[in-house]
């Protein structure tokens, strides 16, 4: 082997062994504000109700969005841990609506009035989360259900594709929208797009850990999105089934991991300045 390619496997041999040091290191160690989590009464067998705040700030989340159709659960939940929990507004009000919820004309009116009756441990902070696909975009329910979101200050949970946050925008162009997952088709130079068409667009992060921590680390692309807009994203670990609180740990674990690959004060807004100012009352 020449003496200019054994300089080279050593150069890339240390850079090698850099890099794992680096992957080794303590993650980014702050508190976190989660934007998207699920509670329903299937979750119970995992995490008690009582138990629901000592979970989350025994992983650093001092506050965190529950997204619920079980109101005597997130009730229970607030009590044991107050200030702790904001409660979203699920719409489906059995799990199968999932699917039919965009096409159920007395669904409105059922959301405005459990809107205006609210908790007994305060208002609701929020609707959805909405999932719903470019075919169905142009749906009267879903229109409504912007147009509630808005009116009333809250902001919109979707989980869905492009088209359905243009959809959202043409019904109410100063809507707070959540794009959930960074949307369905999360790729970075798509995101900057529409984050710089809506400026009260903010995307979470939720269940896209493996894109931002590939091979362990923060792709450049995702890096250089989330520091061009470092104000406009959140974080969540997504708890939609009793395994993934079960795991809770694992998955905020991860979330800290690519936290600690961005620059502290970027980090800081993700992780909760953000959703902090957001949500603040």
């Amino acid at each position: 082997m020449s003496s200019k390619r054994i300089r080279r496997a050593v150069h890339g041999l240390a850079f090698t062994a850099l890099m794992a040091f680096v992957a080794t290191t303590a993650a980014w160690d702050g508190p976190l504000f989660d934007a998207h989590l699920h509670y329903n009464a299937p979750h119970v067998d995992a995490v008690s109700p009582e138990r629901l705040g000592a979970a989350l700030e025994a992983v650093g989340v001092e506050h965190a969005v529950i997204i619920t159709r079980d109101h005597d659960l997130v009730e229970t939940a607030m009590r044991a841990a107050p200030g702790v929990i904001l409660p979203f507004l699920d719409v489906y009000r059995t799990p199968a609506q999932k699917d039919t919820w965009m096409d159920e004309a007395d669904l409105p009116g059922w959301v405005r009035q459990r809107l205006d009756e609210g908790l007994a441990t305060g208002a609701w902070r929020g609707i959805g989360e909405l999932h719903l696909f470019a075919d169905d975009r142009h749906s009267p329910v879903f229109a409504e259900l912007v147009s509630i979101g808005h009116e009333r200050g809250l902001p919109v949970m979707i989980h869905g594709d492009p088209a359905v946050i243009d959809r959202a925008y043409e019904i109410e162009p100063d809507a707070v929208i959540l794009w959930a997952h960074a949307g369905t088709f999360p790729y970075p130079p798509l995101i900057a797009d529409y984050l710089s068409r809506y400026p009260r667009l903010h995307v979470d992060l939720s269940m896209r850990s493996e894109r931002l921590i590939a091979d362990g680390f923060m792709p450049l692309e995702w890096q250089d999105l989330l520091i061009a807009h470092a104000d406009r994203f959140l974080i969540g670990a997504d708890t939609f089934s009793a395994r993934r609180w079960a795991e809770l740990d694992r998955h905020v674990a991860d979330i800290r991991e690519w936290l600690d690959q961005l620059p502290p004060d970027v980090a800081d807004r993700i992780a909760y300045g953000n959703a902090d100012r957001l949500f603040a009352d």
